[in-house]
C-alpha cells in the first residue's frame, strides 16, 4: 500500500505541475500549446508517477489472492518505485538515456517484485472469470516490458515520433488499459452488490482484441512514422478499430452485470 500512498502524492504533483505549466503558457508562450519537450515530460509524470505504481501497489495486494502468485517481495517493488521516481526526476533534466534505463530497471524489478512468471503458491480464482485470466495479466506486463525497451531504443533512433509513439502505446494501452480489463471484472461486480460477471466469453474477446489491436498499432507506429514501411500506414486505423470493439464488449459486459440484479437477489426471484 505504500506504492499506492506514494502514486497519491504524484497525483498531487502532476496537478500542482499542469496547473504552472498552463499559467506560464497562457502568460508568456507563444502558442496555447504546450511545448512537445514538456509534453512529453509531463506525460512520464503522469504514467510513471500516477498509475503505474498504483496499478503495481494494487496488484501487490491483490494478484496472490486473485491469481495464486507467490507473495510479492516488498523490498523490490519499493526499489522498482524508488528508480521510477529517479527516471521522472532525470526526464525533467532532459538525461534521457539515463531516465530510459532507470524506468527500464524499475520495470524489471516490477515484474520480479510480483512474481509474474514463477510458480504459483495455488490456483487462481476463476469462479464466473474466463481461464485466461493469469495468461492476460501476464500479458499486460509483457507490454510493459516493451514499452521501456522502445523507450530506450527511441532515445537513440526515433526521428519523426513512431517509436515513441509506440512505446507510449504499448505503455497505455498494452499495460495500464490491458490490466484494467482483466482486473476489472474481477473486482467491478463484487464491489457493487456482489454480483456476477454477465459473461466471461465477452471478457476474453475484448481483452483478445486490445491486444491484437495493440500489436498491430505498436508494430505499425514505428514502421509508418519513421518511414520504414509505408503501408504500414494502412494498419493504424484497422488497430483502432480493434481497439474500439475491444472497448465497446468491455463496456456492454460490465454495463449488463451492473444492470442484472445481484446473484443473492436473483437466487431469492427463483426460489419464489
Amino acid at each position: 500500500m505504500r506504492s499506492v500512498i506514494v502514486a497519491t502524492f504524484g497525483f498531487a504533483v502532476a496537478l500542482i505541475v499542469n496547473c504552472f505549466t498552463s499559467i506560464h503558457s497562457a502568460a508568456y508562450a507563444n502558442t496555447p500549446a504546450i511545448s512537445h519537450v514538456l509534453d512529453q515530460q509531463y506525460l512520464v509524470l503522469v504514467i510513471w508517477g500516477v498509475i503505474v505504481p498504483m496499478i503495481w501497489g494494487f496488484n501487490a495486494r491483490w494478484l496472490p489472492i486473485f491469481a495464486g502468485f507467490q507473495a510479492p517481495d516488498g523490498r523490490a517493488l519499493l526499489a522498482a518505485h524508488g528508480f521510477s521516481v529517479v527516471g521522472i526526476v532525470v526526464v525533467f533534466l532532459q538525461w534521457w538515456g539515463i531516465a530510459s534505463a532507470c524506468l527500464l530497471l524499475a520495470c524489471l524489478l516490477s515484474v520480479h517484485a510480483l512474481r509474474i512468471w514463477e510458480r504459483p503458491d495455488h490456483p487462481p480464482k476463476l469462479l464466473h472469470l474466463h481461464r485466461s485470466f493469469v495468461v492476460f495479466v501476464q500479458a499486460a506486463y509483457i507490454w510493459l516490458i516493451a514499452s521501456c525497451l522502445l523507450f530506450v531504443f527511441a532515445v537513440t533512433s526515433d526521428r519523426y515520433g513512431g517509436i515513441w509513439g509506440a512505446s507510449r502505446h504499448a505503455l497505455t494501452v498494452g499495460f495500464i488499459a490491458g490490466m484494467i480489463f482483466v482486473i476489472a471484472p474481477r473486482i467491478l461486480p463484487a464491489f457493487c452488490g456482489m454480483r456476477i460477471l454477465w459473461s466471461t466469453r465477452l471478457m476474453f474477446w475484448s481483452l483478445l482484441l486490445l491486444h491484437i489491436g495493440c500489436a498491430m498499432r505498436v508494430i505499425a507506429e514505428p514502421l509508418a512514422y519513421e518511414n520504414i514501411f509505408v503501408d504500414a500506414w494502412r494498419w493504424l486505423p484497422v488497430s483502432a478499430y480493434l481497439e474500439l470493439g475491444a472497448i465497446t464488449l468491455f463496456a456492454l459486459n460490465l454495463g449488463v452485470t451492473l444492470l442484472l440484479p445481484p446473484a443473492h437477489l436473483r437466487a431469492r426471484v427463483s426460489v419464489l
